[in-house]
């Protein structure tokens, strides 16, 4: 990995933990809908009165996505919440930015996949105001906003966009990444990424359903019974240690959406436990702990 990549993956990294940050201080008092942003470059906000508006809808709920440009060439892109089966018409939503002057390309990605790499040279040196991170609109949980400035794009630029499912939470995300034409096509291939685990999971998955009993550094063979004993169900998260230095010290472990599949043993330790879905208990398991 080059030196620049590897700046752009921790700039992507830090914004992640702020929007996570700032969204479990934010709702605190309810469980959101499930909805998780990963993007890069950020910018200072702009006030806009739309002046172009395109809607899409699906089955009849309502819109999808909602695309608007102001006079001073800012686009506004509104994004709903759907089931991970169920995201918008990523050709509509592509040829509708390319008619404002946006050179996008948007993909869907599902779990368990990733677009083969690489696809293109990556653009480093991204204008501040280029394009902003994913916001939550407020009023609205079920909903999230991107701004473009559509002014700032240099020729023989391409704004990529993939709304993908986080294989982690099963999230909807969306990632963003400016890059040199030419840009291949998204070919889908087994994700073989690894994805880094938080340290302890957000307020609205906690295990409530554990009544306390803590389940950190205890093998599974310890926990099961437990489990049983509460009328509980039990499903894995197969984690390992981070590979080599972690790229955040707070990140210990990570996944592999490929290696989801491996046999859980009951020697295997537990570092982790959330809840996704009440009376499921999901163990973060890994076969060795890690080592400072």
């Amino acid at each position: 990995m080059n030196g620049s990549l590897a700046g752009f993956e921790e700039r992507r990294l830090a914004e992640l933990k702020e929007h996570v940050a700032a969204r479990a201080a934010a709702e605190q008092a309810r469980r959101p809908r499930r909805r998780i942003v990963l993007a890069v470059a950020a910018g200072a906000a702009v006030a806009a009165v739309a002046s172009v508006v395109t809607v899409s809808s699906m089955g009849g709920a309502a819109p999808a996505y909602a695309v608007t440009k102001d006079s001073d060439g800012i686009v506004y892109v509104t994004v709903r919440d759907t089931p991970p089966d169920e995201f918008p018409d990523v050709k509509g939503l592509t040829r509708q930015l390319q008619s404002l002057n946006v050179p996008a390309i948007v993909d869907y990605v599902p779990a368990g996949q990733k677009c083969k790499e690489p696809r293109g040279a990556i653009v480093t040196d991204i204008p501040g105001d280029l394009y902003h991170t994913p916001r939550n609109v407020p009023g609205d949980p079920g909903a999230w906003q991107m701004q473009i400035n559509t002014k700032l794009f240099k020729s023989g630029q391409t704004f990529v966009w993939t709304l993908e499912v986080d294989p982690i939470n099963g999230w909807n995300g969306t990632s963003t990444i400016l890059m040199r034409d030419p840009v291949a096509p998204c070919e889908l291939v087994p994700d073989d990424r690894p994805h880094y685990l938080a340290p302890s999971p957000s307020p609205w998955v906690k295990a409530t359903s554990l009544g306390g009993y803590q389940v950190e550094g205890k093998t599974v063979g310890e926990v099961l019974p437990e489990i049983g004993k509460r009328g509980l169900k039990v499903a894995y998260l197969v984690t390992e240690p981070a590979p080599d230095k972690p790229r955040d010290p707070d990140m210990l472990y990570v996944m592999y959406p490929t290696k989801q599949n491996t046999p859980v043993g009951e020697d295997w330790f537990v570092w982790q436990a959330d809840e996704q879905e009440k009376g499921v208990i999901r163990l973060m398991v890994t076969q060795k702990l890690h080592r400072p």
